[in-house]
């Protein structure tokens, strides 16, 4: 069985718009090789299975069918660049560089790199043979215009842009009507491109990952014209494909590009990514050979599937915790949160939930990868904590609540789900037979939801995060006491000491070490959050497909990608 991993499904909804039939991308040949591109990592071939084969396009062209459930976001790297945007980017756009399966550099649009030995600028300079879609070189101001519009005041679809702040001038202009003229990211010529920070930070290779440091088109790619992602002869790639036809929440076609520089190795004629949101639906394109890679199925098809080929798992980097409101009593009291985290069997609620639900007692997802060996990041050291319905009862006791007696009912507020209603239900259980402690369930709509975490309105709330980038900084970086993102707002200074020196560490066994410490202090000894699951995509490929490869969140790659005949 062939097991690879899935990144980032966030639920934000796409604006409704016109349908359109578009153009096709320009001609013309591809240049050299795309060096470290290629990989072998490829979907394994397996006689048998119930997968009828495949593609459609034109007579004895190759095409891709790939059916996903999510239509969210948008083709704009400085917009909502979530999961159409995740999707399509490994397809047509290339980035500076990516990260390969072991979390080793591939260049893209750079051919190489240099920083000062401060670790405030780096310099990037880019390959002189790549091409646009529509035949015009990428420079260095494309990756600029996608950094402005992501930082422009009046951009508020972008959802990245505090991520750029630490470059020189980034929050200034995004927050307090800095110009975008002292922003330090620089295109000193066509092909080199600058970059100041503000402090030497550990991780930005990996943070150049995220969706506004990739291209977009200057001059083509603008804040005025919002319906420009969706036009193929403005929606330019600069990978292995180029959009061909969008039709808006149903699909979108993308086709090979003639000027990329690795066209040679490019062996599928097109792709067409569908949008499927019935997981009966998408089980059943897949078996009546509609389509080649079906995503997000029903646990059950791990079961029927176990043993093909044709089933592969995305390892999410995701965790799914208990968000304890600090500032209700008595969760303000730490024997109290470590109490309910040790009472739960966390793989008795997960058996009841599905195969796509696994126990976790780690914060930053279980299959995020080290930054200094070989092992995933979680299992470098010792459990941050470890079940014990025993001790959490005496915990209950210390902090005066014998048996649950005198406890508060408490409520716990959760995403209106199927699966986020069984996990409730499986915390409300099992709190209630271990401590004596009554929770009210409260299952909300989407947005309700949002708006009680945002504003601190709950008690006990279910809260979610999936990597952007496979660093653990993705994760601990949320609850420093000046992060938007913590919600139950933590403020404790030793914490944000750990990560301002993991930041700053350019030594990876030394920048590990203070991350490792923050996660105990965040968790195995504040318990601020109460880690409960991680998750898997379930998934089915066509087996015909080979030479898929893996991204360093585990995605699979299909830029590469044949179909047998």
């Amino acid at each position: 069985m062939r097991k690879t991993t899935k990144t980032k499904w966030a639920a934000v909804a796409l604006a409704a718009s016109m349908v359109l039939g578009l153009t096709a991308c320009g001609g013309g040949n591809g240049g050299s090789a795309a060096e470290g591109s290629s990989g072998e990592a490829a979907a394994s071939q397996q006689a048998g299975g119930d997968q009828a084969g495949t593609s459609g396009g034109s007579e004895g062209a190759k095409e891709l069918v790939v059916a996903t459930v999510s239509a969210a976001g948008s083709l704009d790297p400085a917009g909502i660049a979530i999961d159409m945007w995740t999707e399509y980017a490994k397809l047509c756009i290339d980035p500076l560089i990516r990260f390969d399966e072991s979390g080793n550099v591939v260049y893209e649009a750079a051919e190489s790199y240099e920083s000062s030995d401060d670790g405030l600028v780096w310099t990037f300079h880019l390959r002189q043979d790549a091409k646009w879609s529509d035949g015009s070189s990428v420079v260095a101001a494309d990756f600029i215009n996608t950094l402005h519009r992501a930082l422009d005041p009046n951009n508020g679809d972008s959802i990245y842009g505090d991520m750029l702040y630490g470059i020189v001038g980034a929050r200034e202009a995004r927050e307090n009507g800095g110009s975008m003229d002292d922003v330090m990211a620089k295109a000193l010529d066509d092909y080199t491109l600058e970059f100041t920070l503000t402090e030497p930070c550990g991780y930005f290779l990996k943070l150049l990952t995220i969706a506004p440091f990739y291209p977009s088109k200057s001059g083509v790619a603008t804040l005025e014209n919002t319906n420009w992602y969706k036009d193929a002869a403005t929606s330019l790639g600069n990978g292995p494909f180029c959009l061909k036809e969008f039709v808006d929440g149903q699909y979108y076609l993308v086709e090979k590009n003639p000027y990329y520089f690795a066209a040679d190795q490019v062996k599928l004629d097109s792709i067409r990514v569908e949008f499927i949101d019935d997981a009966q639906a998408l089980l059943s394109s897949y078996r009546t050979g509609e389509v080649d890679v079906v995503t997000g199925l029903p646990s059950y098809v791990k079961e029927q599937y176990k043993d093909s080929d044709e089933l592969f798992i995305w390892n999410m980097l995701t965790s799914k915790f208990i968000l304890p409101n600090l500032e209700v009593k008595p969760l303000d009291d730490v024997r109290v949160r470590e109490a309910i985290a040790l009472a739960l069997n966390r793989s008795e609620i997960c058996a009841a939930i599905g195969d796509d639900y696994i126990a976790s007692t780690s914060y930053v997802a279980e299959y995020m990868l080290s930054n200094n060996s070989d092992q995933y990041f979680s299992k470098e050291e010792d459990p941050l904590f470890v079940e014990d319905v025993t001790r959490a009862q005496e915990l209950l006791a210390e902090a005066g609540f014998p048996g649950g007696e005198g406890f508060p009912e408490l409520t716990y507020t959760y995403p209106n789900s199927e699966k986020d209603a069984l996990l409730a239900q499986g915390i409300q259980a099992q709190l209630k037979q271990n401590l004596g402690i009554n929770l009210k369930l409260n299952g909300v709509e989407t947005q309700v939801y949002s708006t009680e975490r945002s504003e601190g309105t709950y008690e006990l709330i279910r809260h979610s995060w999936t990597a952007d980038y496979n660093d653990p900084i993705n994760f601990l970086n949320l609850y420093t006491s000046y992060s938007g993102g913590n919600f139950n707002h933590v403020n404790d200074p030793e914490y944000d000491e750990l990560i301002e020196k993991s930041n700053s560490a350019t030594d990876p066994a030394e920048r590990n070490t203070y991350l490792h410490q923050a996660d105990r202090v965040l968790v195995g000894e504040n318990f601020y959050v109460i880690p409960v699951t991680t998750q898997v995509y379930i998934c089915l490929m066509n087996p015909s497909l080979t030479g898929v490869t893996v991204n360093e969140k585990g995605e699979p790659m299909y830029r590469f990608a044949d179909l047998a005949e």
